[in-house]
């Protein structure tokens, strides 16, 4: 399908290539270009029909005359009756991948478009379901194909944001977003929120009027963050839980282990802004009473609002038993394996669990998905707790034409939502709970372990770490409907910003003083965790290690004797600066394709990037205290090299077992608990105070469209 032409232009380290050796950038040519173009208008004002009048004509593709041009003619088949007898999900009401109806036609639907045999027969296929499917399902599932197919690897995907606006702004806004779609700029003045900058009504966020605030609403800018529900939403397009098994070996990436990684990441980040922010430790989840209610402020495209939780909610209700009933089992079975040091993969063999590499398995198993040593029976419970704390079992389901279930998901159910309802880090608490049993049955490190002989650290120098916040300005302009003249232009004639405020920090660098009796590479990790509890209590380092974040992971050359390992928060290849808005990606591939300068594929196009700007936690305007732990290791490359068997610049490398840097596990050597009396015996670790301050006084910024 697509290829790209490289051109040598600049050396960058990207997210999935090996920081020490530098990769290129690469130019797309005109079969990418037009590739690219012809995608992007798959997305454009995905609640309406396709307005390109040279596509419309691709609606009456017929499936089955063509069916020799797929390689999964079962799957057309079963496709096409599907369509035929109207059992697909309608247009407009909500979808859920969670959803087990909802997933069968995706499902269908994704082996479909995979299955096309080049590019052409993917594109018409493609135009002819989006008039018709549900388009929250035709963009999850085109998406999911873009990343996997090995031809479309390297096409950029609009962020999520950008697609489904009404997912990350609350009803208020869209509805202001509305009347100005409806009266232009002349009204302008008369909404005291609005104000216009360069052509682009503005909306102020900050400034809305929402009266149903929760106590968790300090929290919000980093809960409600765009990009970081962005990023956990990516995270399960690349790795989607019903994806695997030999046809797309998504288990050779450690997928399990992974997952595991990616929660821990993320419910250890938001437990330091909790502690920034005064609130205590995470909220126990038991089956009693869940005292933190939720009022999400977000409606469905279609105007029906998302479910809300209550104050104090109980969950000792008649409605609810069978759920706890499920939840109770499924986790038992977990806790049973765990104990026995074993689980019961689907053919009744033993696979031993008491092994460093078992993480891998435990998290599959955990998770529920294809990959699941016996999916079976140690069954998926997360999803049971999602919709009981989303409150969704309330709303009784519907179905049209009495097999497709009509449902109301709350914000927990969709994976660009979940992150902002306090109960998702309460839950994932209690999942965490059952990784921390079982690392509880492996030995501790010892310290020939931990140590890299003739490698000490002699100290680290830390920069002043500063917070602050500053405004970002979001285009919603595909929430809104073209007017007639609009859509004959295709183009729309106003575009509205939300302008939000958004955590971000001053840049720093970090200086290790290290020496060396010998010339080696190693790699060094630098790690985040709160020094005091919410009680104001000194955290042990045995039990804080469940607390430490991973700030930034990069190869070394060490040569022999002193040096200073200098590195500035800007290197850091695990995050990611605002990922490029789908309209400026369209119209840098459109003014490529004619001629008018150059399509470049970076790292900035990178959808699994943590967001840069969330690197530090909040912190306080005194000063908050923070551990920083540096451990520097020997440099194990993972047994396929990384990025051998496909090309990092364009593709993730997706079921290659060749993504990552290092064999070593992730979040070593914080991955068990790590006494004092290990830490001071090892000359190649070290631990500093740190504080984190926080600048009230708003930093000035160039507005800029995220």
């Amino acid at each position: 399908m697509a290829r790209l032409v490289l051109c040598v232009l600049a050396l960058l380290a990207c997210g999935l290539a090996d920081p020490v050796h530098k990769v290129q950038q690469k130019i797309a040519d005109h079969e990418f270009l037009q590739h690219q173009v012809e995608v992007l208008n798959l997305f454009y004002h995905i609640h309406e029909p396709i307005h390109e009048p040279e596509l419309q004509h691709w609606d009456q593709w017929d499936l089955i005359q063509n069916i020799e041009k797929y390689t999964n003619e079962t799957a057309v088949k079963l496709y096409s009756e599907l369509v035929k007898a109207d059992l697909i999900l309608p247009r407009g009401v909500p979808f859920s991948i969670l959803e087990p109806t909802h997933l069968l036609e995706a499902k269908l639907l994704y082996n479909v478009l995979y299955s096309a045999k080049d590019f052409t027969t993917f594109y018409k296929t493609a135009v002819f379901v989006r008039n018709k499917v549900n388009e929250g399902l035709f963009v999850y599932v085109l998406s999911v194909v873009l990343l996997h197919h090995p031809g479309t690897q390297g096409i950029v995907i609009p962020p999520i944001y950008d697609i489904f606006p009404s997912y990350f702004h609350n009803a208020h806004v869209l509805t202001t977003a509305q009347r100005i779609n409806t009266h232009g700029k002349q009204w302008i003045e008369h909404y005291p929120s609005t104000y216009v900058w360069d052509e682009n009504v503005v909306i102020r966020w900050n400034d809305t009027v929402w009266p149903y605030f929760t106590d968790d609403y300090t929290l919000t800018y980093f809960t409600h963050d765009v990009n970081l529900n962005a990023y956990y939403y990516n995270h399960n397009l690349l790795y989607p839980y019903w994806l695997g098994g030999q046809e797309t070996p998504l288990i050779k990436d450690r997928r399990g282990e992974f997952w595991w990684f990616l929660h821990k990441q993320i419910i250890t980040r938001y437990y330091l802004e909790r502690l920034s922010n005064g609130f205590g430790e995470i909220p126990v989840l038991d089956f009693n009473v869940v005292k933190q209610g939720y009022v999400p402020q977000i409606s469905y495209h279609n105007g029906i609002p998302f479910p809300v939780r209550p104050n104090h909610f109980h969950l000792d209700q008649p409605e609810f038993v069978e759920a706890i009933e499920k939840i109770v089992d499924y986790e038992h079975r977990v806790r049973e394996a765990i104990d026995r040091g074993y689980v019961v993969n689907h053919v009744g063999e033993h696979i031993n669990i008491h092994t460093p590499e078992a993480i891998d398995i435990l998290g599959r198993l955990i998770e529920g998905g294809v990959d699941s040593p016996n999916p079976k029976y140690y069954k998926d419970f997360i999803s049971i707790w999602k919709a009981l704390l989303g409150n969704t079992l309330w709303h009784k389901q519907r179905y049209h034409n009495d097999l497709v279930a009509l449902v109301v998901p709350s914000v927990l159910e969709h994976y660009q939502t979940a992150l902002r309802d306090p109960a998702f880090y309460s839950i994932w608490k209690r999942v965490l709970g059952l990784f921390t049993a079982w690392q509880k049955t492996l030995p501790s490190y010892d310290v020939h372990q931990l140590t890299v002989p003739s490698v000490t650290i002699k100290s680290v120098e830390v920069d002043k770490l500063v917070t602050f916040f500053e405004n970002v300005y979001l285009n919603v302009t595909n929430h809104l409907h073209l007017n007639e003249h609009e859509s004959k232009a295709v183009a729309d004639d106003v575009t509205v910003l939300v302008q939000r405020p958004q955590l971000n920090h001053k840049v720093f660098t970090v200086r290790v003083n290290v020496t060396s009796e010998v010339a080696k590479t190693v790699l060094v990790k630098f790690f985040l965790a709160p020094k005091y509890d919410s009680n104001g209590e000194e955290i042990p380092l045995h039990l804080n290690t469940e607390n430490f974040y991973l700030l930034d992971i990069f190869p070394y050359d060490l040569p022999v004797g002193n040096v200073v390992i200098k590195r500035e928060s800007t290197d850091n290849w695990l995050t990611i600066r605002n990922w490029t808005p789908g309209y400026e990606v369209y119209e840098k591939a459109y003014n490529a394709l004619h001629g008018k300068g150059q399509f470049v594929l970076d790292r900035t196009h990178r959808l699994n990037g943590f967001p840069d700007h969330l690197l530090l936690p909040k912190g306080r305007v005194g000063g908050f205290p923070f551990v920083l732990l540096v451990h520097i290791s020997e440099f194990r490359p993972s047994k396929i090299p990384q990025g051998s068997n496909y090309d990092p610049i364009v593709s993730y490398g997706l079921g290659s077992g060749a993504r990552w840097l290092s064999d070593e596990p992730f979040g070593y050597p914080v991955d068990r608990p790590l006494y004092q009396w290990q830490a001071d015996l090892v000359p190649n670790l070290h631990i500093e105070d740190v504080h984190i301050f926080h600048k009230h006084v708003p930093e000035v910024v160039v507005p800029q469209v995220v």
